[in-house]
């Protein structure tokens, strides 16, 4: 590894790094959407039966059960319990119809992150919930993966 572990950084603005279960992940979930499906995805892309072992680089996708632009909350299994975690919603086909319509969507996914960050932080204490851009992983050897695994998460569900 070409880089010290502290020059390297999150390209991510949003989200956060949140060391839980996901057991507590869904019922943040809960908090922030109404009805939702649960789905793994691979980090090739594939959707991975309900029930399977969630292991480094799978997501966790949280879709509200709403016909246009559902909510959904996003949590990228780092290793150990470390979950990078955001809130997006889904961009209807061929856009937004004004500006304002998407600066209300993106007011939207804020406001579900807070709620959740809210939770998650009353749940597992504030020692456990970090900013993603404020986070440096603990793991010598593994960071170089992991802040490329959290890279490309927030590329991948951040809009």
């Amino acid at each position: 590894m070409s880089e010290n572990r502290d020059e390297q950084k999150i390209d991510a603005e949003e989200g956060i790094i949140v060391d839980t279960s996901l057991d507590v992940l869904r019922k943040g979930a809960k908090k922030v959407l109404y009805e939702f499906n649960e789905s793994i995805i691979d980090m090739d892309g594939e959707v991975r039966p309900d029930g399977s072992d969630v292991q480094s680089g799978d997501t966790v996708l949280f879709v509200e059960n709403i016909p246009n632009c559902p909510a959904r909350i996003v949590a990228v299994k780092i290793i150990r319990d470390f979950w990078y975690v955001n809130s997006t919603s889904e961009t209807p086909i061929g856009g937004y119809p004004s500006g304002k319509d998407a600066m209300k969507a993106a007011g939207m996914d804020e406001q579900n992150l807070r709620i959740l960050e809210n939770f998650l932080i009353e749940t597992e204490g504030r020692d456990h919930v970090r900013d993603v851009e404020d986070w440096k992983p603990d793991l010598r050897g593994e960071a170089a993966n992991v802040l490329s695994l959290v890279n490309s998460a927030a590329k991948k569900w951040d809009h």
